[in-house]
């Protein structure tokens, strides 16, 4: 059932040959959508060229997985299972990728972009409602894929240890290729990492997936790329004032009854419908889209914050109305009126939306035979561990005059 071949031209990875189950998955409405949904969210703000998409990332990934799968001489059937999970680990993404993950938690509990991903994935959504739609199942049982097991993959649960690995792991397939792609159309050098060389090194030993002792050093750049993209890029505090106003904008309007089915839209879609909605959700949202952006009135290191304030910002995080009642309290001190300030803690950000981040239980195979985590093999992975990514535990954003009010009063309103 191969088919007919297309080559598309990728700027990552060249010319890639797409065709079977994976050319035809390509072509359902739902793999399509992710064409308008950027990789990178409002990242574009600060790194103009970060316009790529979960399209492009999607097929990166597919292809890293393919040569991996090479690499590591996996059987046909696991090669193909991993492949067909590679290419749609972000299905269920909703529009501007990241951004609206909080939202998802508190507003539409049974959804976030894996559990979508999922019910897309298993025939249990259309979410594109077009009527070619919701194919997905039926096209991966046509080639003998089981729609469950690519489900339970997407979630690093492989039928075997390192099949989850390859997918949702300390080195894998997904990273990958984001990191150098978003090094890529950001400009960022810091996400340069030796794709070749990792290929190389990575192997199978006793069902999991491990590197070669001789890799260590390939996967320590890894590791620092990943750590100072999401420094430099990810938690940018500009991207993350665009993208916490643009949140803002949402929950107004979901608190208004608008927009329950947001997840199901797509970049311009989103920003169309809470423009059209006027009032805050409009005024927040044009900010954003012409760039007119709240400025940082504080940014304040884990350090500068006590083992008992820490507690107390991560819960409001959890609680979307306790952070709304910070929020309130904070724009009555300075006279500023809903909505004109945002607070942002970002240790919670970072665990909801990387847990891969402080990811060091790599293992290495040594020499001698014996497998070793990757933290007793080198002091790198403890340190970058240690690392705050990013500097900033604490952001709070505001339009430029009442910057000042809140540095004086910010400290005083959270904690008394």
């Amino acid at each position: 059932m191969a088919g007919k071949a297309k080559i598309i031209h990728d700027g990552i990875h060249g010319s890639m040959k797409v065709t079977g189950v994976i050319l035809d998955l390509v072509k359902t409405p739902e793999f399509q959508r992710l064409r308008h949904i950027r990789q990178l969210g409002l990242a574009y703000l600060v790194y103009p060229g970060a316009n790529h998409s979960r399209f492009e990332h999607s097929l990166g990934t597919w292809h890293i997985a393919k040569r991996l799968a090479e690499e590591v001489e996996l059987e046909a059937d696991e090669s193909l299972l991993l492949q067909v999970g590679a290419l749609l680990h972000d299905i269920g993404h909703g529009p501007l990728s990241h951004t609206f993950e909080g939202i998802y938690r508190h507003y539409v509990k049974e959804r976030d972009h894996m559990r979508l991903g999922q019910d897309i994935i298993t025939g249990r959504i259309n979410i594109t409602g077009e009527e070619d739609g919701g194919k997905i199942p039926e096209i991966l049982e046509s080639y003998g894929v089981k729609p469950k097991e690519v489900a339970d993959l997407i979630l690093g649960k492989g039928r075997k240890p390192y099949l989850g690995q390859m997918l949702h792991g300390g080195v894998d397939v997904d990273q990958l290729d984001y990191l150098i792609r978003d090094a890529h159309y950001t400009g960022v050098a810091h996400g340069i990492i030796d794709l070749e060389r990792l290929l190389k090194v990575l192997q199978i030993h006793d069902g999991e997936l491990v590197v070669d002792e001789k890799g260590v050093e390939a996967v320590e750049g890894m590791m620092v790329a990943r750590s100072l993209m999401y420094s430099r890029v990810y938690f940018h505090h500009t991207v993350k004032i665009a993208e916490g106003m643009l949140t803002r904008a949402l929950e107004f309007a979901l608190e208004e009854d608008h927009l329950w089915d947001f997840w199901r839209m797509t970049d311009c879609r989103v920003i169309v419908e809470l423009e059209d909605l006027e009032g805050l959700p409009a005024e927040l949202t044009r900010r954003v889209l012409y760039r007119k952006l709240y400025k940082a009135a504080v940014l304040a290191s884990a350090e500068e914050l006590s083992q008992e304030e820490r507690r107390e910002l991560l819960s409001a995080y959890r609680n979307v109305k306790k952070r709304q009642e910070l929020e309130r309290n904070l724009a009555e001190a300075v006279g500023a009126s809903e909505g004109e300030v945002i607070l942002e803690f970002s240790i919670a950000d970072l665990m909801l939306s990387e847990p891969r981040l402080k990811e060091t239980g790599i293992k290495v195979l040594l020499e001698n035979g014996e497998v070793q985590p990757l933290s007793k093999v080198t002091p790198l992975a403890n340190a970058l561990k240690r690392r705050q990514t990013p500097r900033w535990a604490v952001l709070i954003a505001s339009p430029e005059k009442y910057v000042e009010k809140l540095r004086e009063s910010w400290r005083r309103v959270l904690f008394s």
